[in-house]
């Protein structure tokens, strides 16, 4: 019998799978190839990081996945043979387009060895004047763990010891030959004579060790003072180390010594990968900015469309609502309107969220200069976004010290939603989103933005800055948020689009996620789909939700659209039998941490020009099949090759915005 559910790590996995894809897909620039290589080199970092501790916890308790039923050294298993085989994947893809590379004569990454003598020789000079001096041999032991990104391991007949490269090396190696390199690790190794023959050196590798990056928040309390909650948070970052070794990866002229590495680092075998090329390929990142100016070796530039200075966006929004995609349309459109906001001498208040901003964040600014005029400030920064801890903290301070109200939530659930309130005398603005305050990601990541004066709306904002701050609101008329209501929403439309479906054969669902794996969810589709209501379903990363499990009258399509742009936004619609829809977006996805233990907003569009573009939005997805992968019932993924139908949905806007400037 097939299990009810794909298990969500190996799915995350699958989806590190399509990003690879892309560096063989030969309508994509070559170092646009090189990219998505250092994308997924990057996303199984983060899964090493953030998710090998359940696997490991599974196993030293000898617990059982529910879902799937697999324990944890089955998991682990499983993980293990997924990422060898993405692995080889990976790295046939990156000899494949380095080779192109060099052909064409843009620049070479080759071996010392097979440089000429005189080459060698620059590069011999270059490790006796730069780098010889930075290399210390130390003992080695795993107790003592590594932050460097490349380490070597020496292995003598009763001792081993190990060198960590320092990080402010050059991984690129000029040979003295324009664009032709070797890497640092490369020069290294044929330079090591000296030290194996004191050592009495007989094996040598090159390694990166992948630690645990999760630290349990056991201070959470909903009681906590805004004070104490801020300096439990600089401790836990202050105090936050390596934790356990979750992944070992080693090159070796052999490739030979899993067992060996196991051995030494303690952990199972199935945790060590033997790398057939340069171990991290955070390296591929330089070359691609070094290179990046060449406009044939990336994707065309492309500028959103923006707002017209000379068009007041909060008069617009008297009369209109608007809702923009980024990148095609501009984050420069929040910017103004937060400007507007701050200039206008009728803002009494200005309230937001920020979960992820950049470094001299614009909006940070506006904020302290809003703050500085004299409107009143409030301002929810979310101190525990994984990996932006210790600039949040920043952020906060930043802001507190420019006179800005800094709340932090409600200290037990994260706060994800993204929403900007401004309160003037007589009226008020809102924008929600399904995306980040972040003018850097917004240029690459796909999200919704949706600003309106609508009444209805400003009041559901006004409720909801005022539950976080502690005070007791009744309920929104529009909205709704997690962790109390937004997954009831969910299920209760499907409920009902189930129900028209029925009724007259009417009815179906169009989900658009980043992470599909929430039980209760899925078991909802499941109950639905079983009676006939079509489902479509994209889903880009995980997707715990199996196919061909629901009975004859299944209807389910499920895809993942991977291209140049990441696809970001969340957007749900339920059509019924009267021919009406409802069409919401939202911050959250359907997984468990965002509907139970985040505080997340969803918004339907109720105006009809609005609704009618992301309506439209929706029809494009769905249409889409140039950048979509397929979910098929044995759970992997699949393109659908078509020789007379070929459509992208983000080739399709960015062509649209060609010839245009403003939205």
């Amino acid at each position: 019998m097939k299990d009810k559910y794909y298990n969500r790590d190996l799915s995350w996995i699958l989806f590190d799978n399509r990003v690879i894809d892309q560096a063989f897909n030969k309508k994509i620039p070559l170092l646009e190839k090189l990219r998505f290589l250092s994308i997924a080199s990057n996303n199984l970092d983060e899964f090493f990081g953030v998710r090998l501790h359940n696997v490991q916890t599974m196993i030293s308790k000898n617990r059982v996945d529910k879902r799937t039923g697999l324990n944890g050294t089955e998991l682990l298993a499983q993980i293990y043979e997924f990422n060898s085989r993405n692995i080889t994947k990976e790295y046939q893809a990156l000899g494949l387009v380095l080779e192109e590379l060099k052909e064409k004569n843009i620049f070479e990454v080759t071996r010392y060895y097979k440089l000429s003598s005189m080459e060698k020789a620059q590069v011999d000079d270059y490790y006796d004047k730069v780098i010889s001096n930075e290399i210390k041999v130390e003992e080695f032991s795993p107790e003592n763990k590594t932050k460097a990104d490349l380490n070597f391991l020496l292995v003598s007949d009763d001792k081993n010891y190990t060198i960590q490269v320092p990080e402010d090396l050059d991984r690129l190696v000029d040979t003295g030959v324009p664009d032709k390199y070797i890497l640092l690790e490369d020069l290294i190794f044929n330079n090591l004579e000296e030290i194996i023959q004191k050592f009495k050196i007989t094996k040598q590798f090159v390694y990166r060790v992948t630690y645990d990056k999760n630290k349990k928040y056991d201070f959470l309390d909903k009681g906590l003072s805004d004070e104490k909650y801020l300096s439990e948070m600089t401790n836990y970052i202050n105090d936050r180390g390596p934790g356990k070794i979750t992944r070992v990866e080693f090159y070796s002229p052999e490739h030979k010594g899993r067992s060996f590495l196991s051995g030494l680092f303690g952990i199972s075998k199935k945790s060590i990968y033997a790398i057939p090329g340069p171990v991290n390929l955070k390296v591929l990142d330089k070359l691609f900015k070094k290179y990046k100016n060449n406009q044939k070796l990336v994707f065309p530039a492309f500028e959103g469309l923006t707002w017209k200075k000379s068009k007041n966006i909060l008069r617009h929004l008297d009369n209109k609502s608007l809702l923009v995609q980024y990148p095609y349309d501009s984050f420069e459109i929040f910017l103004n309107f937060l400007n507007t906001a701050v200039d206008d001498p009728k803002t009494t208040n200005i309230q937001m969220t920020i979960y992820r901003t950049e470094k001299n964040s614009q909006v940070v600014k506006l904020l302290q200069r809003a703050a500085s005029k004299g409107i009143s400030v409030k301002v929810v920064v979310e101190l525990r976004a994984r990996f932006d801890e210790a600039h949040n903290l920043e952020v906060a301070k930043e802001l507190k010290d420019s006179g800005c109200r800094v709340l932090y939530g409600d200290k037990v659930n994260k706060v994800h939603a993204k929403i900007c309130l401004v309160l003037q005398n007589d009226r008020g603005y809102v924008q929600i989103g399904t995306g980040n305050y972040n003018a850097i990601t917004s240029k690459v990541f796909s999200d919704i933005s949706f600003y309106t004066s609508n009444k209805r709306y400003v009041g559901d904002a006004v409720k909801f800055f005022d539950g976080l701050s502690g005070e007791i609101s009744n309920g929104y008329e529009l909205m709704t948020a997690s962790p109390d209501n937004l997954k009831r929403m969910i299920l209760n439309k499907i409920k009902k689009a189930t129900q028209d479906y029925l009724r007259n054969g009417k009815g179906s669902v169009f989900m658009k996620v980043n992470g599909l794996t929430d039980i209760d969810i899925i078991n909802g589709i499941y109950r639905a789909a079983r009676l006939g209501l079509p489902f479509s379903i994209i889903v880009r990363g995980p997707c715990s939700l199996r196919l061909g499990i629901c009975g004859q009258k299944e209807n389910i399509v499920v895809k993942s659209i991977v291209g140049e742009l990441l696809e970001h936004s969340r957007i749900y619609k339920f059509n019924y039998s009267d021919g009406t829809n409802e069409v919401w977006i939202s911050s959250a996805d359907t997984m468990t941490r965002n509907l139970d233990r985040r505080v997340e907003l969803a918004v339907p569009i109720v105006e009809s020009k609005p609704k009618r573009k992301i309506n439209k939005l929706i029809e494009m997805y769905c249409k889409d099949t140039t950048n979509s992968y397929y979910l098929n019932n044995d759970g992997e993924y699949f393109k659908c090759q078509n020789k007379f139908y070929n459509f992208s949905a983000q080739q399709n806007w960015l062509r649209k915005i060609k010839y245009r400037k403003y939205v």
